[in-house]
């Protein structure tokens, strides 16, 4: 997944903001929409024709960057996503919880793992008690 966006703040544990959850849903199916098309191709998308798709005022490189993270997630702790993915569709419950999850910014140095609490994401996750399928 290319984004054509900051993934990281010059300002070391810089938190990412709260995003809404549909806008999150709407980028994540609409970078789906563009691999699905261009599945052998390195494709990226722009934010300001994301901006059209997102409720007005969303920052989107803030709605891009947990994107980021569910795809890091699916690539990465596959086996404990599965019971929110169902034929590759991501359950609204990880976008609500990921969408509000305190994370940070990468910064410009090295880190291990992602730039939020894994375990409490999917703590979260159970809690709601909503899985796909």
């Amino acid at each position: 997944m290319l984004w054509e966006i900051r993934f990281h703040s010059e300002a070391i544990r810089e938190n990412v903001p709260e995003v809404d959850p549909d806008d999150l849903k709407t980028v994540w199916q609409e970078t789906r929409d563009l691999q699905a098309r261009h599945p052998s191709q390195n494709a990226a998308i722009g934010l300001e024709p994301m901006k059209a798709k997102c409720k007005p005022g969303a920052n989107l490189e803030a709605v891009a960057y947990p994107s980021f993270m569910i795809w890091a997630l699916n690539q990465f702790a596959q086996e404990q996503l599965a019971p929110w993915v169902k034929d590759e569709q991501v359950s609204a419950a990880v976008f609500q919880v990921i969408a509000t999850i305190p994370m940070e910014w990468l910064g410009p140095t090295v880190r291990e793992g992602l730039s939020f609490d894994v375990e409490e994401f999917f703590r979260r996750l159970k809690e709601g008690g909503v899985q796909n399928g």
